[in-house]
């Protein structure tokens, strides 16, 4: 391979053959567009050939019409010039033809209609009124065609006239006149050619790849030298010598064509000319492209490069004097110099800016100054900016690029970056110490847990006990209800000491979240009824999907409807619901306390907060806290809204795009 890369008899054969495939291909296309256009790929050969007759009838139409009405223009009398013969000497040639004849009586309208045996037309042309009279001409051309039963007839209607042309047996010898004759040929072999420019188009397509391809991979390469080709003229000069030669040649190519077979060649030869200069561009471009300097090797980089050198130097040299002269001198100061000097600039401008050209030009460059520094300080605030909203986000590893900066600006991004260092240095002092207090709660709730199962179990067996005494019993109950309250109190503790860590595992899976809630309503279906509660769930006519633990959300569930059943007024509704929202599965619960609600929202978020602050009921303050850890692990949003003894609970989750399988499918 790398040795016929290297060949140049290779490339250029190949080169020769891409421009004859080209120029194949294009006429293919033609050809096939005709056939597309006309629909005579699904016709059948007598329809193709009422097709053809058709245009070749309206072809004779639109050249007999032009003929006629170039007459009326140029030379006036139109009937007599149908009647005698006309003088050519001094008259401009008609579009068509020319109204000939070497007999007076027999006259052409399309030159070399007489000896044309298929055409026959009956043409009647309205001149309008003559002494009151309509005036009319008609001529007729081999009437006998008409009486043949398998001629082709139709009737074409012109400005102010009527043109009936009758074709028969046009394949026969001189059967049309030249002009005619060319067109008639042209769309026979459209047809007749029809299948193999369909091949050739495809095989073509297939060769101008594979050949384009090698020859991209092959320029720049040579037995002579192991590297490429050197780079040669500028791109962007190539490109614009490149695009006046293709639109040369396709204005050229609009003015050539035709149905003529010396129209073809010069329609021919302009298509290999777009080629080869298209196809020459894109081979010094890729030689470009191989060198990975292509973009150097344009007159606009070069002007940008030597533009940009001399900027540095004078952009160096203006900044080296500022920043030595503003150095020492408080914000300020600087500040209030600033603007005394612009201020200054403006007055001495202004007074001169009617009449000096060179004040206008000072203020201009004044104004471009001024902009460049307040530009760059606003970018310079911006990084501040972004440095303080990057470390208020809790990025603290963030430091600000202190590029381009100079004085206060600089000294003010130090201040932030050690501000990141040092809260780094706290955050990880207070994770150390939430860890030690998570596993000192997991610990005390493990030795505790020990001696609360077995009084758990004894109370279990003093009741199987057959004890006579009510107040025993009484107190078994209360020391059963108790103890399992304890249990539930310390399994709280310690799922919201992991829960605020994150030290939870979560297996997240699709869910289908309205199934869920409605299994953990049904658990709670009995303790609303008993706390004289009605719940009301509306579901939305889809089944919406998410990503979540099934078994973290089902306790999130539970300690709401836990909450709902202690802390509702009875009597009351309860709403549950699910809809979609903004591509996310917003899931609502809201009842009506039945205590004074006198507590914001964060604080009824911390732990150990109840909404009961009496606490005449059960219940630890760990639930709403447990929840909003839990759903928050799993990607989601907890929210909660008081209004008055209005209770709200919101959480969202994203929903799964994917559909859902149903059952069978």
């Amino acid at each position: 391979m790398e040795k016929i890369k290297k060949s140049l008899t290779a490339k250029v054969a190949a080169f020769v053959l891409l421009q004859a495939l080209i120029v194949a291909a294009v006429a293919a296309t033609v050809m096939v567009g005709f056939n597309l256009e006309l629909g005579w790929y699904d016709k059948s050969e007598q329809e193709v050939k009422q097709d053809i007759y058709h245009e070749t009838a309206s072809a004779a139409s639109v050249q007999i019409a032009d003929e006629l009405l170039y007459i009326q223009e140029e030379q006036g009398q139109l009937e007599a010039a149908l009647e005698s013969p006309l003088d050519q000497s001094d008259k401009k040639e008609p579009l068509y033809g020319r109204i000939h004849s070497d007999q007076p009586e027999e006259k052409e309208i399309l030159y070399g209609e007489r000896e044309a045996t298929g055409l026959a037309y009956h043409l009647r042309m309205d001149l309008g009124m003559e002494n009151g009279e309509d005036k009319q001409i008609e001529k007729k051309l081999h009437p006998a065609l008409f009486q043949e039963e398998a001629a082709y007839r139709e009737i074409f209607d012109h400005v102010n006239m009527q043109i009936e042309i009758c074709l028969f047996d046009l394949d026969q010898k001189d059967a049309l006149p030249q002009n005619l004759q060319t067109q008639y040929c042209f769309y026979s072999n459209l047809y007749k050619y029809q299948k193999a420019a369909l091949a050739i188009l495809i095989a073509g397509v297939i060769g101008v790849i594979v050949l384009m391809i090698f020859l991209i991979m092959a320029v720049g390469h040579s037995k002579r030298e192991t590297g490429l080709f050197p780079q040669g003229l500028p791109l962007d000069f190539m490109a614009a010598l490149t695009s006046i030669l293709l639109m040369a040649l396709g204005a050229l190519l609009t003015e050539t064509l035709g149905y003529d077979r010396m129209e073809l060649i010069c329609s021919g030869l302009e298509v290999l000319g777009m080629s080869i200069a298209l196809t020459g561009f894109v081979l010094i471009f890729a030689v470009n492209v191989k060198k990975c300097v292509w973009w150097k090797n344009t007159i606009i980089y070069r002007l940008l490069v030597w533009g940009k050198r001399i900027g540095i130097k004078l952009a160096n040299g203006a900044w080296h004097v500022f920043k030595n002269a503003m150095k020492h001198l408080p914000m300020i100061w600087r500040t209030v110099l600033f603007l005394a000097a612009a201020l200054l600039l403006n007055l001495i401008t202004a007074s001169n800016m009617y009449w000096d050209g060179g004040a206008v030009l000072l203020w201009l460059l004044e104004a471009i100054a001024v902009s460049i520094c307040v530009i760059h300080v606003a970018l310079v605030l911006k990084r501040l900016k972004e440095g303080g909203k990057r470390l208020a986000e809790g990025d603290l590893s963030y430091q600000i690029d202190k590029k381009g900066m100079w004085f206060d600006f600089a000294e003010h991004a130090d201040d932030l970056n050690s501000i990141g260092k040092g809260m780094s240095k706290a955050i990880e002092e207070r994770m150390k110490s939430e860890h030690f207090k998570a596993e000192l709660i997991t610990n005390v709730s493990h030795d505790i847990k020990t001696p609360l199962t077995s009084i758990i179990n004894y109370v279990d067996f003093l009741k199987k006990e057959e004890i006579d005494n009510e107040k025993a019993q009484a107190y078994i109950e209360v020391l059963d209800r108790q103890s399992r309250r304890l249990k539930k109190l310390t399994e709280d503790l310690v799922d919201a000491s992991k829960a605020a860590t994150g030290n939870v595992p979560m297996q997240l899976a699709p869910c289908q979240i309205g199934v869920l809630m409605e299994q953990t309503m049904g658990e709670y279906k009995e303790k609303a009824e008993a706390s004289d509660l009605r719940f009301i769930i509306k579901m939305p006519d889809e089944e919406l999907r998410i990503m979540a633990d099934g078994r973290r959300l089902w306790r999130v569930f539970d300690n709401l409807l836990g909450n709902i059943c202690k802390y509702s007024q009875p009597g009351t509704r309860v709403y549950l619901d699910l809809k979609k929202m903004d591509g996310k599965a917003v899931i609502m619960y809201r009842n009506t306390s039945k205590y004074e609600l006198n507590i914001s929202e964060e604080e009824l978020m911390e732990r150990f907060v109840r909404g009961d602050s009496s606490r005449h009921t059960e219940g630890s303050g760990l639930g709403l806290s447990i929840a909003r850890n839990l759903v928050e692990l799993q990607g989601g949003d907890f929210q909660i809204s008081i209004d008055g003894d209005l209770f709200k609970v919101i959480i969202r989750f994203d929903l799964l795009q994917e559909p859902i399988l149903q059952e069978g499918n």
